[in-house]
């Protein structure tokens, strides 16, 4: 496809390196979607790319929008003055997903990979998406959605943000410390902070009600509470999304509960076996892990299904957290894949004259090919407290977990 300017390579890491090589020599931007790439050859990758200005959006990348073409992982958003550049995929999917749910649209999401901001990388695929995301003219302000960045490449991005001319939101998850860049820069916690941050830039206060309308639950919390067993206290998330795992631990964390996980966010929280959960335990199960040899949960949801029932086996289980997430890749039917799994664990705490209440969020839009509406009306028949974002679904589960300490 010689009028093409973009090759999307998902191959077995051993050869991804390789073919991504061929790609740049040709002059083609790259989408990486494999992982398994060393550190040195995604540095060596990105280095040739610079060179030449291409992008290498990966190794390990899951998600994109370009010119309102999503590749990978992503959802159905209309287009519009938002843009984002981001190293998490289901950060990116969620971002996406509420921008157009709020009624604004997305010039371009520019997925980096997971490693792009460590030091070794040093943020290249992130600088320069920062670099094009200013320089077009459909796009008003930009996001960067991320996990921690290395030091050095932090100072890189932190002096890159201050020299942008347009407004620039910065969700740097689990960064406990304010960023320095300028009166242009906002810093927020989560990715519905981001979103809101995002439209009241541009003017449209209005439009993020459908994320304020959560606080209005929160009279739900005791009633909740009032229906669980004494010895029921613990919460359990199960995530498909690794970036709504690792949010969630922040938002539980910040208010004092120590939180287990496979990903911690503290590593004296890391789970010696991530089969087993202790206490309070929010998993990743798309860690490689749980993958290596077997597809993603967000395209099979057999493993997630089994572990519902294991934790809801845990007679001091209160709460269990799931994120479900549509979109071209993922299963066709997310909600479904789990809603027996779902119906079994909510009887197994009956049988014991308890109840286990489930919280749920789901990423996606009403023009992705699941049908956000019958997804929702699924989980509401089953009686789960469905909220609308990552985040909101993590505060109210935190908020039950609060009151259950005060029995």
């Amino acid at each position: 496809y010689p009028r093409s300017n973009l090759v999307v390579i998902s191959v077995p890491g051993p050869y991804a390196a390789r073919e991504a090589r061929k790609a740049l020599e040709q002059g083609k931007h790259v989408f990486l979607f494999s992982d398994n790439v060393s550190l040195e050859q995604e540095v060596e990758l990105k280095q040739m790319a610079r060179a030449n200005r291409l992008l290498v959006m990966g190794p390990d990348c899951g998600t994109s929008l370009i010119g309102g073409v999503g590749i990978g992982f992503a959802n159905r958003v209309r287009r519009g003055p938002v843009g984002v550049v981001g190293a998490s995929g289901t950060g990116i999917q969620e971002f996406t997903s509420l921008i157009h749910q709020a009624g604004s649209g997305i010039s371009h999401a520019i997925g980096t990979g997971t490693h792009d901001l460590s030091d070794s990388a040093g943020g290249i695929t992130t600088l320069m998406g920062l670099d094009g995301l200013e320089n077009d003219p459909g796009t008003k302000v930009i996001t960067v959605i991320s996990k921690p960045a290395g030091t050095k490449t932090l100072s890189s991005l932190q002096e890159r943000i201050r020299r942008c001319r347009k407004p620039v939101i910065g969700c740097l998850l689990g960064l406990e410390r304010a960023m320095d860049c300028g009166p242009n820069f906002h810093q927020v916690k989560t990715i519905d902070q981001a979103v809101e941050q995002a439209l009241t830039s541009l003017g449209g206060k209005a439009a993020i009600e459908f994320l304020r309308q959560a606080q209005s639950r929160t009279g739900l919390v005791m009633q909740e509470a009032q229906r669980w067993l004494p010895e029921q206290r613990y919460i359990r998330g199960l995530f498909a999304g690794g970036t709504f795992c690792f949010q969630a631990q922040q938002v539980v964390q910040e208010a004092g509960i120590p939180v287990y996980s496979n990903t911690p966010l503290d590593s004296r929280y890391r789970l010696e076996n991530p089969e087993q959960s202790l206490e309070h335990s929010l998993i990743d199960l798309g860690d490689d892990h749980f993958t290596q040899g077997k597809p993603h949960p967000m395209i099979d949801a057999g493993e997630r299904c089994r572990r519902i029932l294991q934790e809801a086996g845990d007679p001091e289980v209160a709460v269990l957290l799931l994120d479900f997430i549509l979109g071209e890749i993922s299963s066709r039917d997310p909600v479904g894949d789990l809603i027996g799994a779902i119906r079994q664990s909510q009887d197994l705490a009956a049988r014991r004259g308890g109840h286990l209440t489930i919280v749920a969020s789901i990423c996606g839009t009403d023009l992705d090919t699941q049908g956000l509406d019958r997804q929702k009306a699924m989980l509401l028949d089953a009686g789960i407290v469905l909220m609308p974002s990552s985040a909101k679904a993590a505060e109210y589960s935190r908020d039950l977990i609060l009151k259950a300490g005060e029995r």
